[in-house]
């Protein structure tokens, strides 16, 4: 009868796999005999932390707090992590929205905030007065007389690609200034922060090598 729970042992440590045929009850009854036998062969005092691997089963909350109270009933022994190889569907979801990029097209009226959850491609108006905030890049083709804010609130990774003549302030990340018109370049500028964790302005031609994610992200076409 193959086990429930199988071990494996690397450089790194010890792995815990569950298997996802079996029953939660039997991977439990399974999991205490395997603990208590490398209980009795583990004659010194070295602590052993194990990862778990659940493979294709997502444990509940549940079953995830009888998992730990088993191992902790061992003094020597420890979870590291616990892992499975799906994500609940929230998760997912969120996951997808947050690398999407976001085809926008309103106006932002002064006073009020767009927030938008990964990058966007604006092609509305932006009065003065209103905010386009967005947890990733922002890339303008509309008009803005607005606040411009990327990788809101810490991402700061994140790119504004705008023609920033008309635009008072810009924030990427954690940092946030009022545009310096000596500081443009003419037409579209990317807006980012450098080496040195300062706000730099640079031309649209440079887009791809002081951010070549973006390009790898959205399949090489932006």
């Amino acid at each position: 009868m193959q086990q429930s729970v199988i071990l494996k042992a690397s450089s790194d440590g010890y792995e815990l796999i569950f298997r996802q045929a079996a029953s939660f009850d039997a991977i439990m009854v399974d999991l205490k005999t395997l603990l208590d036998r490398l209980q009795v062969d583990n004659t010194t005092d070295k602590q052993i932390s194990f990862d778990m691997d659940t493979e294709s089963r997502l444990l509940t909350a549940e079953q995830n707090q009888k998992v730990t109270q088993l191992v902790n009933r061992y003094p020597l022994f420890s979870i590291h992590k616990l892992a499975a190889n799906v994500i609940l569907t929230a998760d997912a979801l969120a996951m997808v929205e947050r690398n999407t990029v976001h085809l926008v097209n309103q106006i932002i009226r002064n006073g009020q905030v767009l927030e938008v959850t990964g990058d966007v491609l604006f092609f509305g108006k932006i009065h003065e007065g209103g905010v386009l905030r967005a947890t990733g890049s922002i890339f303008v083709m509309g008009e803005v007389a607005g606040a411009l804010e990327a990788g809101f609130p810490d991402h700061n990774d994140a790119a504004i690609v705008s023609d920033l003549s008309t635009v008072p302030r810009v924030r990427v990340g954690e940092l946030m200034e009022l545009v310096d018109k000596e500081k443009i370049v003419a037409g579209t500028n990317v807006v980012y922060i450098n080496d040195i964790q300062a706000l730099d302005y640079v031309p649209l031609t440079q887009l791809k090598r002081v951010r070549p994610k973006l390009f790898t992200r959205n399949g090489g076409r932006l």
